[in-house]
């Protein structure tokens, strides 16, 4: 199929339920999450539009200094690469239980009192999402909570919200449009998701936030363009293992939306077929194919947005050649099930164990077949902790390639490809010591959190128990 016709297949096919598309249409297959659309970001909305919705947020923030968007995957990772942009701002991003998470982010805002909450889940009831917004509920005088918090949602989440204890806190539709049409990892930089975060690292100035969507949108044809021409270098692959390059500089930042983007719309799709993402490149790793867009970008949120636009663009063309769904993730609803059982069942504690015992049992249950080892922190790491981590690992395989990742985020942006990948070993790590008192946060509430991640990281184990291992790590 030449890059024409594809592309006006995947702009047909926005907008439009499945019963409405030709049969000839790829998308009618791939494009839909059972019947419900996720094409929506395909479609560019009016900077009118845009900056008529951010006025009504300025409406609502008022005088408000310090912002904290809390959310999981693709809720969250696309804000957390903006902010790296920006060197002095009061924006934060939260997308961890463990309390350390939010004890980092507390220390870095003296007027709490300024502070506006943005609690973010598509479908309004992320368990990560409305823990930590509980949590941070508890910061503000009861009688004064709803003033801090603005919820993004789609609307026909609005009334869960409600139920769930939010009925006095503003709401927001995700998408300018008010549609609920774009999955959570599309959701940049298409929506307010992406936007509003933007407009506030912007000093709030309409007039730069249109110059860079307006230069954004004019480099959409050559992306698509070029992304087309990477489909058809690559279609033949048996395997979906991707080098998506992007700045040195923002690698690390960049890394779990890029994990998400490829493994969550391309793993665990079809047997036999598995998907595999590295941003860090090394000797090693001539097995992972590159995508590079040549673009010459000088402004560094329009880089980020043209990058994002590029590697789903080639996502959408990719999955049409090898005919998998890029836009659903059944397979994570299997950990969530566990977790619904295992929440009925007595706690049942592990046994801390040293880093080196812990090489010591993976060395023991690994496959010499399986080529990479993921290791999941399901604590809130300290840079030297994750390094120490890193390296004993890749001292002890050598011939293997290691991945340190954060978990439960891990479960929002690659759980999903594990079903049906056989050269991965998963390590889960827990921490033998979380941090237990952080006023003026209940003790409960923080139990409550620390519980809350343990149970994940057993559910995944569960799910995953023939290719993995969970430990209590004492460091």
């Amino acid at each position: 199929m030449d890059k024409n016709e594809l592309e006006r297949y995947l702009f047909e096919a926005e907008g439009k339920d499945k019963s409405e598309l030709s049969l000839e249409n790829p998308y009618r297959e791939i494009g839909f999450d059972g019947e419900k659309k996720r094409l929506g970001w395909v479609r560019n909305i009016p900077f009118l539009k845009i900056k008529q919705y951010l006025e009504k947020i300025l409406e609502i923030i008022g005088d408000k200094e310090n912002f904290i968007f809390v959310g999981m995957g693709g809720s969250i990772n696309g804000i957390k690469v903006l902010l790296s942009l920006f060197k002095e701002h009061s924006l934060y991003a939260l997308d961890n239980l463990d309390p350390a998470a939010t004890e980092q982010i507390l220390t870095k805002i003296k007027n709490i009192d300024k502070t506006l909450i943005i609690p973010i889940s598509k479908s309004g009831t992320t368990k990560e999402t409305q823990l930590l917004s509980f949590t941070l509920k508890e910061l503000f005088k009861k009688e004064s909570r709803r003033e801090h918090f603005l919820m993004l949602s789609d609307p026909a989440s609005f009334t869960k919200l409600d139920s769930l204890g939010w009925s006095g806190a503003e709401k927001l539709p995700i998408q300018f449009d008010g549609e609920a049409d774009i999955g959570g990892r599309f959701s940049c930089p298409h929506t307010l998701i992406f936007f509003f975060p933007l407009f506030l690292l912007l000093n709030r100035d309409f007039g730069k936030l249109q110059v860079i969507y307006q230069t954004y949108i004019s480099h959409q044809e050559e992306i698509r363009n070029q992304a087309y021409c990477f489909t058809q270098k690559y279609k033949e692959k048996k395997s979906a293992y991707f080098y998506p390059v992007v700045k040195k500089s923002l690698q690390e930042v960049f890394s779990s939306w890029c994990y998400q983007i490829f493994q969550e719309s391309l793993g665990g799709k079809k047997e036999g077929f598995s998907a595999k993402t590295i941003v860090f490149q090394d000797k090693n790793d001539n097995m992972f194919l590159p995508l590079e867009l040549n673009l010459t970008i000088d402004n560094s949120a329009v880089y980020i947005m043209c990058q994002m636009y590029f590697f789903q663009i080639f996502i959408a063309f990719y999955a049409a050649a090898q005919k998998v769904n890029f836009v659903n993730q059944d397979f994570v609803e299997k950990y969530k099930n566990v977790m619904k059982k295992l929440e009925a069942e007595s706690p049942e504690e592990i046994v801390p164990l040293k880093l080196d015992h812990v090489i010591e049992e993976v060395q023991r249950k690994i496959d010499t077949d399986c080529h990479f080892i993921e290791v999941v922190l399901y604590f809130y790491p300290r840079p030297d902790v994750v390094c120490k981590i890193k390296d004993t690992f890749r001292g002890a395989f050598k011939d293997r390639r290691i991945f340190t990742v954060v978990g439960s985020d891990w479960n929002h942006h690659s759980y999903q490809a594990t079903f049906g990948d056989e050269n991965t070993f998963y390590v889960f790590l827990l921490s033998s010591a979380y941090l237990t008192e952080l006023f003026p946060i209940s003790v409960d509430t923080l139990s409550r959190n620390i519980e809350t991640l343990k149970l994940i990281s057993k559910a995944t184990h569960s799910t995953l128990a023939d290719k993995s291992l969970l430990f209590s790590l004492s460091f």
